[in-house]
């Protein structure tokens, strides 16, 4: 469990024929065997990762005095250095768990060590083995392994998600204009296996004289963490051309969000991203808790990559309605009048310059034609009739093409059902408007 210690210290060394260990005032009916399995495990670990053990490293028994024979819940083995390992913290540690065997317990040992760093072994306690003997002094001469790390700043895609990451909290995470971003799964991560990230392997730092040709894994800058997001991509909200005020640089039909992870004063663009799931990963200081940040015409939003939580965003961007697309007209006072469109937006108006005062407000955008040009037609002759008997008025958003008479009635953005009335002269037309 979390509050157990995890670090022994050796200072007794038993000669001779050792007495028999014991598991709760049990006898282990097959002690060697249990530090075997260990030792091979020990081997494995270090092949996987990139480590070192010393050539005659072996596991122990911890016991908690020299004047008892019952053993502890975990086992060390060593010397022993992975590449993330700090100098002066040579062993690997294992929790052990047991079951009866007849009058005898049989111990076990899990496939992977705990914690996945390697730690020291201060004083207090003693090490043990059924033949007896003393573990060495210090690493044993062993030196920590040395593979490529990353360069600072780097930040790029993955081939596919490290095991290891936590699945998020939330739903959609960045309503984009083309695309949605939804948040998967994101967590740090000590090191990176590179066949996740070939060109990261080609980018990265690498130390002088590494003889290999490749390496199995790839480290951070000193100082500094790998953060990951994984992300499944599906299609955005856009209902056609982005209004001019929210296109920025870029025209209507381009959709290239930049994506960034910021992590205090430092931020990292990562390439442009496509495709239905993407993973991308970049270097950020230790310590630091970065987000994960999408920008796209005029629209910035966040999500923490340090607990999953989004930031405030809008909670439509540009929806359509669900019926047909809207076609009503007829003659009010004197001038020819047709709805021909009606949306929920945040940039409302044809330069895209007004937004609601809150994100969990939208503008129901309604677009109408007036013939001839200057009959005395305005938003004041516009309202929308709600479902609950409520009547909203309108406000007259900006035309800059001229173009068009545009009324927004503000709603909330979970808004869904209504009718558009356009009165004057004592006549009136009426476009119902639904929306999912």
């Amino acid at each position: 469990m979390a509050s157990a210690v995890l670090v022994v210290v050796l200072s007794i060394v038993f000669q001779g024929g050792a007495p028999p260990l014991y598991w709760q005032g049990q006898e282990i009916s097959d002690a060697q065997a249990v530090l075997a399995r260990a030792e091979a495990l020990t081997r494995s670990v270090a092949r996987a990762y990139e480590g070192t053990v010393a050539p005659a490293g072996k596991c122990w028994f911890v016991l908690r005095n020299a004047s008892t024979r019952d053993v502890e819940d975990r086992v060390y083995c060593g010397p022993a250095y992975l590449p993330w390992s700090s100098s002066g913290d040579p062993w690997l540690a294992y929790r052990l768990s047991a079951t009866s065997a007849g009058s005898k317990e049989r111990l076990w040992v899990p496939a992977k060590p705990l914690p996945s760093s390697t730690v020291a072994l201060p004083a207090g306690e003693v090490l043990r083995r059924p033949g007896g003997g003393a573990p060495p002094s210090g690493a044993g001469g062993l030196r920590l392994p040395v593979v490529p790390r990353q360069r600072p700043g780097w930040g790029g895609l993955l081939e596919a998600p490290p095991a290891g990451l936590s699945p998020a909290p939330v739903g959609d995470v960045m309503v984009d204009w083309g695309a949605t971003y939804r948040l998967v799964a994101y967590g740090f991560a000590q090191w990176l296996p590179v066949g996740l990230d070939r060109a990261a392997l080609r980018s990265s730092s690498w130390p002088p004289h590494f003889e290999r040709a490749a390496a199995q894994l790839l480290l951070p800058p000193r100082g500094e963490r790998f953060v990951v997001a994984e992300l499944a991509v599906s299609p955005g909200e856009d209902a056609g051309a982005v209004p001019a005020r929210a296109n920025g640089k870029g025209g209507p039909d381009r959709d290239e969000p930049l994506l960034q992870v910021k992590a205090g004063l430092s931020s990292l663009t990562l390439p442009f991203a496509s495709g239905a799931d993407v993973t991308v990963a970049g270097v950020v200081p230790a310590g630091s808790r970065p987000y994960l940040e999408v920008e796209d015409k005029g629209l910035t939003q966040t999500v923490s990559l340090a607990n999953g939580k989004l930031g405030p965003a809008p909670a439509v961007l540009s929806r359509l309605g669900t019926d047909e697309r809207l076609s009503v007209s007829g003659s009010l006072g004197g001038a020819r009048v047709r709805l021909w469109d009606a949306s929920l937006v945040w940039f409302a108006g044809s330069d895209g310059g007004t937004v609601p005062p809150s994100f969990g407000e939208a503008y129901l955008q309604v677009l109408a034609t007036v013939s001839p040009a200057g009959a005395p037609l305005s938003a004041s002759n516009f309202k929308l009739l709600l479902p609950g008997g409520q009547v909203a008025g309108a406000v007259a958003l900006p035309d800059s093409q001229r173009q068009a008479l545009v009324a927004g009635f503000l709603v909330p953005a979970s808004f869904s059902y209504g009718t558009v009335v356009v009165s004057a002269s004592g006549r009136s037309l009426r476009a119902p408007v639904h929306f999912e």
